[in-house]
């Protein structure tokens, strides 16, 4: 009974040790990058992430950076300056995600770059090749909360996705594109579009 509560304790000091040097490492890249983390975001594969300076990730939001064994080794994020990403949102980066400057995701948002082929009936999902397709984000998007943006999408300079949108093509610049599946509703002024009534 005595060696099963040292085993224990040992695990719950080791869990908390290791919690500090994750801490720590993120406290160092945010610091070197000169951004945020919010409380409880947990970055996988540290290494692979860049960021630009002023930029926040929320609370709670996970971010996988790729470079598994079942991604090859590929994938990374990165995101440009003054940008900020909502609390609760995941971002899958295995095929890798880049975000541009000045973009605002919403909160509970999923941004994933890979996904799971099905052609062959005869065996089961898992055991059929992922895709991998990097997500591109330009400059000054904004993305409302819960949407979900699928591998090899890109969205262009400008653009309005609607909350709840789910994105599976690419996005003109300028373009507010909202529904499941997310479809171009007008063009914001400036863009060629007429503006928006108030």
């Amino acid at each position: 009974m005595i060696e099963l509560k040292m085993r224990f304790a040992r695990r719950v000091i080791t869990e908390w040790v290791d919690g500090l040097r994750y801490r720590w490492t993120l406290y160092k890249t945010a610091h070197e990058y000169g951004m945020t983390f919010e409380s409880g975001v947990e970055v996988l594969h540290l290494g692979r992430f860049v960021s630009g300076p002023r930029t926040i990730i929320g609370s709670r939001s996970l971010l996988n950076c790729g470079g598994f064994e079942w991604s090859d080794g590929r994938g990374g994020i990165t995101i440009g300056a003054d940008s900020y990403v909502g609390p609760h949102s995941v971002l899958f980066g295995a095929g890798e995600i880049v975000i541009g400057d000045k973009v605002a995701i919403g909160p509970g948002c999923l941004i994933t770059s890979h996904g799971h082929c099905f052609a062959d009936g005869e065996a089961a999902i898992l055991d059929q090749p992922a895709r991998f397709e990097r997500v591109t984000i330009e400059d000054d998007v904004y993305i409302g909360t819960g949407a979900v943006i699928l591998h090899g999408v890109t969205i262009h300079r400008g653009a309005v996705v609607g909350a709840g949108a789910v994105v599976s093509r690419d996005v003109p610049a300028g373009a507010v594109v909202a529904g499941v599946p997310a479809r171009v509703l007008r063009t914001r002024e400036g863009f060629g579009g007429e503006q928006a009534p108030a």
